[in-house]
């Protein structure tokens, strides 16, 4: 038993690592994008909204109440995609709220909740540029943002299809929608319903147009400490119960399928085949 006991001990201070530095520290640390409408964005740096932080709404309270303390306070900490995971591995921040994708690659340095939307790549173009499909796209410049899943996501398509195009970098959202509007590049590659939703804000929206295909499943998750089977499992048990009491429906309902102001379009006008099988599970276990 002893030796079983120093065997796991190094499991077991890895389980509690989030927890302990929660208590220690005296506070809950969550990372968020302020450009990541609708899954985080914010009108006050202290107050961030959107989907992925409704979800982590309830957590937030789940770990109150294991730390022991129902008023530790949180602190929102704006991230960016290039230092999100460094700030997570080092415990700077507890959660990711915002819109990671589950990928491999990441799985490496960090750990993913059960998912809470499904996505794709996909890319937005002008509409005076002519093109109607990613093969009009051969040889031009397309541009994502610099570590995001976008990149990878286009290689696969244009080894699978034998296309060949330039892949320019965008530091922000901001940056890269910069580079298509004024003709730098011929294409802009994000989610896409964050595309739509980034689309959507410009006063001359109907000026582009988001190609039809899809270029990859983005797996949409909530981060959280590699190796910590303990917040893992807080984590999915709260996003579960929100599924189940239909609270996160409302939560999508709000977010996709209402206008994000008057006069708006929503990004969607129905709920997507994966989406209703991701909530139907839920409720069904």
């Amino acid at each position: 038993p002893a030796a079983l006991a120093l065997l796991l001990a190094p499991q077991w201070a890895q389980a509690q690592a989030t927890l302990e530095k929660i208590k220690s520290r005296g506070q809950i640390n969550v990372g968020y994008r302020a450009l990541a409408a609708p899954f985080s964005f914010h009108q006050t740096p202290e107050k961030p909204l959107g989907y992925s932080i409704d979800f982590c709404k309830p957590i937030v309270e789940s770990l109150r109440q294991a730390a022991g303390n129902k008023n530790l306070p949180v602190r929102y900490i704006e991230t960016e995609v290039d230092v999100r995971v460094r700030l997570l591995a080092e415990g700077s921040v507890d959660l990711l709220c915002e819109n990671v994708t589950d990928t491999p690659e990441r799985r490496a340095r960090m750990d993913f909740s059960t998912p809470i939307f499904i996505d794709a790549i996909q890319v937005a173009v002008r509409n005076k540029d002519m093109i109607s499909t990613l093969e009009q796209l051969k040889g031009k410049s397309i541009v994502g943002i610099d570590g995001s899943t976008a990149a990878p996501a286009l290689d696969r398509f244009a080894q699978q299809r034998g296309l060949k195009w330039q892949m320019a970098k965008a530091v922000n959202p901001d940056a890269a929608l910069g580079q298509l509007q004024l003709g730098w590049a011929a294409g802009y590659a994000r989610d896409g319903v964050m595309l739509a939703a980034q689309l959507a804000s410009l006063s001359d929206a109907g000026n582009y147009t988001i190609l039809p295909e899809r270029l990859s499943v983005e797996t949409i998750a909530i981060g959280y400490r590699k190796g910590d089977a303990a917040m893992g499992a807080l984590v999915n048990a709260s996003i579960k119960e929100s599924m189940r009491s239909g609270a996160a429906r409302g939560w999508y309902e709000q977010w996709f399928l209402k206008p994000a102001k008057p006069g708006a379009k929503p990004l969607f006008t129905e709920m997507p085949a994966e989406m209703k099988t991701l909530f139907d599970a839920a409720k069904a276990n």
